[in-house]
């Protein structure tokens, strides 16, 4: 068995000595000092996506009335899962695929571990895509410049981690609110932005699943990710603001921005407030920071997780080294800015959209395993432990309570396409199949109980 109580060996100083190198090992308690106030910036600003305001482009035949109950209803059914991981990462300082090794086996942890890794990267990829065409559009310089900016700047920040993301997003926050307020205004004092009436029947079932499936169960499963940084539940008494710091972070930005990007649909044409700027000088550079700003933001969470991901995979078959995270870092952002500007990963946008299918049952399930199975008591050694028995290598309950939930998220709608459409979130309720079954199949361990 990894020993993981070991002290830390000797760092860096200097600039390498910030290069964040914890990978996937339990984060020292030292560095274990993020507040709820931090970790509800750091969610807003990575949900505060440069192509957030699509969400009121998507909605906008609903009328905004709808919409806005739509993004309420969709925090409400996002706020037990998101906040539940926020605990799961103070309670056991380690990212969300390690904590799988106990829901799904070793080897089911390790094949999410490498889809995810790739999702994540894909994510990357296209965002960085999009960066480069709205900056090109905007300053009309070349879209490959503006590709290796973006991809660069990214890779960086990561390379820094957690304590230096946190860092940047606290201190641009400021400047992005300031930018895209200065869009709004713009919007609102040069055209005719009309109140959006709904010009559709409002199918409930199909608006909220584009939000959840958008945003906050998108998140989910990245937010322990995140919380193994904040401050150790044992030693806070604000557990109830850590428990709800997440899901306020992630849908603050969807509700404000799709907004925007509904006005914006209605006065312009198009959802995207910053393609104002393309045309004014002043303008344009407004709106070029605060798009290259909501990227940054929202990229680095893609590609931090897959980072982390891709080194849950790989100590799936080795022990962990100390440069690791960083190596693993520099290759996948380079990887994902080449395949951006190769114009690839446009073409597999559709097949990281069926993907993101996968992300609910795997989160639910997860949630279900923590708290009924282990019941929050698995020490944090034990996830490092080399499986003795086969089901520590492969659960078949957690994996085929999986594949249901996945074949009704996927293919429910063909069955009952009216319920689906108009009343039910498909996905959520392949989530919540998936949960039951895992739910009923599987019992506390015996070595977890009192």
């Amino acid at each position: 068995m990894e020993d993981t109580t070991r002290p830390p060996a000797p760092q860096m100083g200097g600039i390498l000595g910030e290069v964040e190198t914890v990978g996937v090992k339990p984060v020292p308690d030292h560095e274990r000092t993020m507040t709820p106030g931090k970790l509800t910036i750091v969610w807003l600003m990575a949900s505060a996506s440069a192509t957030t305001p699509l969400i009121g482009a998507l909605l906008f035949h609903y009328g905004v009335t709808d919409m806005i109950l739509a993004i309420v209803l969709s925090w409400l059914i996002g706020l037990v899962p998101a906040g539940l991981f926020s605990e799961m990462g103070r309670e056991v300082p380690l990212t969300a695929l390690i904590v799988a090794r106990k829901s799904y086996g070793n080897l089911g942890a390790f094949l999410f571990s490498v889809l995810f890794t790739f999702v994540n990267m894909g994510w990357f990829g296209l965002n960085t895509a999009v960066a480069g065409e709205t900056l090109s559009a905007i300053t009309h310089m070349s879209g490959t410049l503006w590709f290796w900016i973006v991809g660069i700047v990214q890779i960086v920040l990561v390379l820094f981690g957690m304590k230096w993301l946190e860092y940047f997003y606290r201190y641009t926050s400021v400047v992005l609110l300031v930018c895209y307020g200065i869009l709004a205004y713009y919007l609102f004092a040069h055209y005719h932005a009309a109140w959006p009436h709904a010009t559709a029947p409002m199918a409930w079932g199909t608006a909220i699943t584009t939000v959840v499936t958008f945003s906050i169960l998108a998140w989910t499963y990245k937010v322990s990710t995140v919380s193994r940084f904040a401050i150790p539940k044992s030693r806070s008494t604000a557990n109830r603001a850590f428990f709800l710091a997440p899901s306020v972070g992630i849908m603050i930005p969807v509700l404000v921005m799709g907004l925007m990007g509904a006005y914006s649909q209605s006065a312009t044409g198009n959802w995207n407030l910053a393609l104002l700027g393309a045309h004014a000088p002043v303008w344009g550079v407004i709106a070029a920071v605060g798009v290259a700003l909501a990227i940054i933001h929202t990229n680095a969470m893609n590609l931090y997780p897959s980072t982390v991901d891709l080194l849950v995979a790989l100590n799936t078959l080795r022990r962990p080294t100390q440069w690791e995270q960083p190596l693993a870092t520099a290759i996948l952002g380079l990887l994902g800015t080449v395949l951006a500007i190769l114009g690839i990963l446009n073409h597999v946008e559709g097949f990281l959209n069926v993907v993101g299918d996968v992300i609910i049952p795997f989160t639910f399930i997860m949630l279900v395993d923590w708290i009924w199975v282990q019941r929050r008591r698995t020490p944090v050694d034990a996830f490092f432990a080399k499986p003795r028995t086969s089901r520590g290598w492969w659960s078949w309950p957690a994996v085929i309570a999986f594949g249901v939930g996945l074949v009704v998220s996927i293919w429910g709608g063909d069955w009952l396409p009216g319920l689906f459409t108009t009343v039910l979130p498909l996905p959520v309720v392949g989530g919540l199949i998936s949960a039951l079954i895992y739910g009923a199949w599987a019992v506390p361990r015996p070595e977890l109980t009192p």
